[in-house]
């Protein structure tokens, strides 16, 4: 990695801190709450429209998309959700984790605004209130993780693959 690499990941990073920290402080309200529900909306609408994408994308053929939030049987808080009805073995990771794109937009978004050199704007304060929404929601639920256990014959391709690549000297070192 050279030097202007580096500093370029550098940057992006030191950008992204205050929208890391929006996110901590966010993530720590009280979960069960009507407040963070109607606070975290506009990161419950990335993380499902990623989801909607993503399915429609690898033919998981989403039939419906859920972004209200609404109160479970047991008190808590679902804030949306897609349903697909051909979720399979090679598109159950992608559609359930595509959430975690988001955290490769706000490295682009950081990126963009950096480009041509940094100078403090008050619109800074509502990009970075932007991405803290996007970074807190990029992670996917326990649910997601769940459904992306079907994917097991893609987790271990790539296990073999990154083996085959470091077993064989293919790393370049």
């Amino acid at each position: 990695m050279d030097i202007g690499t580096r500093q370029s990941l550098l940057a992006i990073c030191a950008y992204l801190l205050p929208a890391v920290l929006g996110a901590i402080a966010l993530g720590r309200c009280a979960r069960g709450n009507a407040t963070f529900a109607l606070l975290s909306f506009p990161g419950t609408l990335a993380h499902e429209l990623l989801h909607l994408i993503v399915a429609f994308i690898t033919f998981a053929r989403p039939v419906s998309l859920s972004v209200w939030p609404r109160r479970a049987q047991d008190g808590s808080y679902l804030f949306g959700g897609v349903l697909m009805e051909n979720v399979r073995w090679w598109n159950a990771a992608p559609a359930s984790l595509a959430p975690m794109l988001g955290y490769g937009i706000a490295a682009g978004a950081a990126w963009m605004r950096l480009r041509h050199g940094f100078i403090f704007s008050p619109w800074d304060l509502l990009v970075w209130a932007a991405l803290a929404q996007l970074l807190l929601a990029s992670w996917p639920s326990s649910v997601d993780w769940r459904l992306s256990v079907r994917s097991w014959p893609l987790l271990l391709a790539a296990l073999a693959a990154v083996w085959y690549h470091y077993a064989h000297g293919l790393a370049g070192g």
